[in-house]
């Protein structure tokens, strides 16, 4: 402050004007800027060195950890062989009161969910007893956990659940595990027994601090997200090895579900070809001329396209590549370019929702073991979302319209500058294009469906000269491997047909298909614009919900969530828990990337399922809608909104979370209530289940 009080010798008014007191003000407002921007520059980077520290403590905690407490889990292992109507004991030493069990072998996990299904016909039932030392007196008994035997008897599956007895072993006491036999047959199973598992209430706490962690890392933009879920994950693993349970590279490679990122690659390689036959700018154009350049009609079509095209090759390769062309549309006919992006970015949601490739959720939804067993295939999945999607898009274009219908054409300084600019920089139109535009002003009036705008030949003209289908051939290539993916998935759909044509399968296979007839020697154009730091970061979920799993976190909500559902009546449980699911996970979205809770929410999915008699695919439609929906909320909903509005920026326009929020949320709200009108009346009142 020793400048302030004792200013520099002013400068005369005769070369800046004003008083010689103007000029003091000057200097002395300027020396206050310096001064705070020093300040802020101090300011960062004391939070950078902070952030650093933490990160270095993190790393060397988790690496300490695994050189150190390096335990693998090990649980006991045995072959148990009953005779029929005969019962089997395995003693066990219970140091903490708890002990899992899992079984190996031709078990039916489906039919033990419902065993109404198969009329209670169990083919063995297991207990954990304390019994004295002739194991002819029980002092404590668990409920028997009945056992449904699949009829392949070459099928080796696995089923696992917890059991405390609450007196524990010592003295003429003694914990045994009984199985016993209710089948006219033999049954042999593998079974796994560890007895310290992780099940405490500080298990769950640490699983709880894990995803607060990455909630909050994402949420206020600390790290880039990518490595904020792989240094949690790491974590996870880390306490995991600390409680003596860490799993091997085998388990934790087993925990990522290949499929979804196999379904997403192919189809970022898929869009990635197709986007340089200029197919995609051409079909921008076409919305243009199919509304003879008047402002809502192109809207109307534009939301359209990008919804139907999101659905059948994903939302996110969408964004990337038809943002460019929809600014380039948007200063030509002087709309509110940030606001036309946002409308988009919520069309891409919901068009994304009505297949399982449109959306990461859906991806991973569809291809996981557990849903596919439920019957859950591209054509089911189609049928179910489609009028849910519907309605919600056509309700939300009208509140669009009614809301939004004159503030559209008001355009800030900001875009009128960069319009300005950019209008200066155009090259003069070649011949071909004069001549295009005399022969769209020669052309009838009476021959368009709609008036055309003012200057539609000249805009029409000029966006046509640029934005061609460059490569018919490849484009040809594109969709005949586009056809083999799609026949697929509904040959898939028929019982019995191409029962192997998974859905990763599939687009993996038509990407490859696609790469052999395009004939390229090099794939490092290819490869280069695959989002490989959106397959490594749902790689790091699928990572780390699965330790949160182990922790029993989804195990301490369930219980409780099964807790208040048995407080209603049963008609209404199957609502409720629909309705808790669909908002939860869309309220969730709107701080945090819907892939990332769709994965968290899918287990919560099963573990209910596995603790009460509620249907799984209501839960399946009631995650995805959130999902998928709840991406509309915010600008961190979905990655398709990041994309565009990092696009949009490189064009020189700034969407703001908070921009993006107050046009979006509102929507979002829209269509939940939509979503949940459609799956009471489809699942609760209809039974469509």
């Amino acid at each position: 402050m020793k400048i302030l009080s004792n200013p520099p010798r002013p400068i005369s008014s005769r070369y800046l004007g004003g008083s010689r007191l103007q000029v003091w003000r000057r200097t002395r407002t300027d020396v206050h800027d310096d001064e705070v921007h020093r300040l802020s520059d101090r300011s960062r980077k004391i939070i950078h060195i902070t952030k650093m520290c933490i990160l270095l403590l993190l790393w060397f905690a988790c690496t300490f950890i695994v050189f150190v407490f390096a335990a693998e889990e090990k649980p006991r292992s045995t072959m148990v062989t009953v005779m029929p109507n005969k019962t089997v004991f395995r003693k066990v030493d219970l140091p903490n009161g708890v002990v899992r069990i899992s079984l190996l072998g031709p078990v039916d996990w489906y039919l033990m969910r419902f065993p109404e299904e198969d009329n209670g016909e169990y083919g063995a039932g297991l207990r954990v007893e304390c019994v004295n030392s002739d194991l002819n007196v029980s002092y404590h008994r668990s409920d028997m956990w009945n056992i449904v035997m699949n009829s392949d008897s070459t099928a080796y599956l696995e089923v696992s659940r917890n059991f405390i007895l609450h007196e524990g072993s010592g003295g003429d006491r003694q914990a045994v595990i009984s199985l016993e036999s209710k089948q006219d047959s033999p049954v042999s199973l593998h079974m796994l027994i560890n007895t310290n598992p992780l099940i405490t209430n500080m298990c769950v706490l640490y699983a709880g601090l894990l995803i607060l962690g990455l909630y909050m890392l994402i949420i206020f933009d600390v790290i880039d997200h990518t490595f904020a879920a792989l240094i949690i994950a790491t974590t996870a693993i880390a306490i995991l090895g600390l409680l003596e349970h860490r799993p091997n590279v085998h388990t934790i490679i087993s925990h990522v579900n290949f499929e979804s990122l196999m379904l997403l690659f192919g189809l970022m390689t898929i869009v990635d070809i197709m986007a340089t036959t200029g197919v995609f700018e051409y079909l921008v154009v076409w919305t243009y001329r199919i509304s003879r350049g008047r402002p809502w009609p192109l809207i109307f079509f534009l939301s359209m396209l990008t919804a139907f095209l999101s659905a059948f090759l994903n939302s996110d390769n969408m964004a990337l590549v038809l943002t460019p062309i929809t600014i380039r549309l948007c200063e030509e006919m002087s709309l509110r370019t940030a606001y036309v992006l946002v409308i988009m970015a919520i069309f891409a949601d919901m068009g994304g929702a009505l297949t399982p490739m449109g959306n990461p959720p859906n991806a991973i939804v569809t291809t996981n073991p557990a849903v596919v067993a439920e019957g859950v295939d591209f054509v089911n999945f189609v049928i179910h979302m489609l009028p849910g999607v519907l309605v919600a898009m056509f309700v939300v274009f009208g509140i669009v319209y009614v809301t939004h219908r004159k503030s559209i054409f008001v355009l800030d300084q900001h875009q009128l500058d960069l319009m300005k600019e950019r209008e200066g920089e155009k090259a003069p139109p070649s011949q071909e294009t004069q001549d295009r535009i005399a022969q769209l002003k020669d052309k009838e009036p009476g021959r368009y469906w709609l008036k055309p705008a003012e200057n539609y030949p000249e805009t029409l003209a000029g966006l046509e000269e640029g934005n061609r289908i460059r490569d018919k051939p490849l484009l040809i290539k594109c969709c005949i491997a586009l056809s083999f993916a799609f026949l697929c998935m509904i040959l898939h759909s028929i019982p019995k047909v191409a029962d192997g044509a998974t859905l990763g399968w599939v687009v993996l296979l038509a990407a490859f298909l696609l790469i052999i007839l395009d004939d390229k020697s090099d794939l490092n154009a290819t490869l280069e614009i695959i989002q490989w730091t959106i397959l490594l970061f749902i790689a790091a979920l699928f990572v780390l919900s699965e330790a949160v799993d182990q922790l029993g976190f989804f195990e301490w909500i369930g219980d409780r969530t099964v807790m208040f559902l048995t407080s209603l009546e049963p008609q209404h449980q199957t609502a409720v828990t629909t309705m808790l699911l669909l908002w939860t996970t869309a309220l969730l979205t709107v701080f945090i990337d819907n892939a990332a809770v769709t994965i968290f929410m899918l287990k919560f999915s099963f573990q209910m399922a596995s603790k009460d008699d509620i249907p799984l695919p209501p839960m399946f439609w009631a995650l995805t809608f959130g999902a998928c929906f709840g991406g509309n909320g915010s600008l961190f909903g979905a990655v398709s909104n990041e994309i565009i509005a990092l696009i949009a920026l490189q064009h020189g326009y700034k969407i703001s979370f908070w921009h993006f929020f107050v046009i979006g949320f509102p929507l979002m709200l829209v269509t939940m209530v939509i979503g949940s009108a459609y799956l009471l009346i489809a699942h609760s009142v209809l039974s469509w289940n």
